[in-house]
């Protein structure tokens, strides 16, 4: 699932006046791409921009007995699993917003992992319903809702970000907004470099 989006300059265009304020803090920041344990800004339910850690941290049994504890960062929570005890609590008493101009995903061509920049038509910011919870070693963690993909994303993965339109950003994080399913925000990709292995050239997209 995404393990990386942007954000930047372009994601500072929005036709959402009721968010004018997190527009104008976001603006000021440095185009760049966010990866797991990387901090990033989101907006809370008072409209307040905070940075936030990407993933949440958690550590598990380890799987043979005498060993070290497994440590994992969880940047992803599914909509299915927000009843469960990772996430339940979270969903109902912490809810934040993910600004992104632009996520990635993956996909296979002729043996090599490729990555898919998905965008909105005309530059318009993306808004991804996100959870959050305190950390005491890394502070604030937000954690990026997933849903069932749209049929445009459904051949290149089986979930994709909970990406809301803009009517439903509000009820949201008034946490009137229970469930997501597809969402209905158009959305367009196209082939990116692989920044995994190098920074883009200039010109190039990431």
């Amino acid at each position: 699932m995404c393990t990386a989006y942007k954000i930047g300059t372009d994601a500072s265009r929005s036709e959402f006046p009721a968010v004018a304020d997190f527009i104008a803090a976001l603006a000021e920041l440095p185009e760049r791409l966010v990866r797991p344990t990387l901090d990033a800004p989101v907006m809370m339910p008072d409209g307040r921009l905070e940075m936030m850690s990407w993933g949440f941290r958690r550590q598990f049994a380890p799987k043979v007995k005498g060993r070290p504890p497994l440590r994992r960062t969880i940047v992803n929570s599914r909509e299915d699993k927000l009843a469960g005890p990772m996430w339940r609590d979270a969903f109902q008493n912490r809810r934040c917003l993910i600004p992104a101009s632009a996520f990635f995903e993956w996909i296979d061509r002729a043996g090599r992992n490729v990555p898919l920049r998905f965008t909105r038509p005309g530059d318009r910011m993306i808004w991804i319903a996100g959870i959050w919870e305190e950390h005491p070693e890394h502070g604030r963690c937000h954690s990026m809702i997933t849903t069932e993909p749209t049929a445009a994303i459904a051949p290149v993965h089986d979930r994709m970000p909970a990406v809301l339109p803009e009517e439903a950003v509000l009820p949201y994080l008034r946490g009137e907004l229970h469930a997501f399913g597809p969402s209905p925000v158009p959305l367009e990709f196209l082939e990116a470099p692989n920044f995994l292995k190098a920074p883009p050239a200039q010109g190039e997209l990431f």
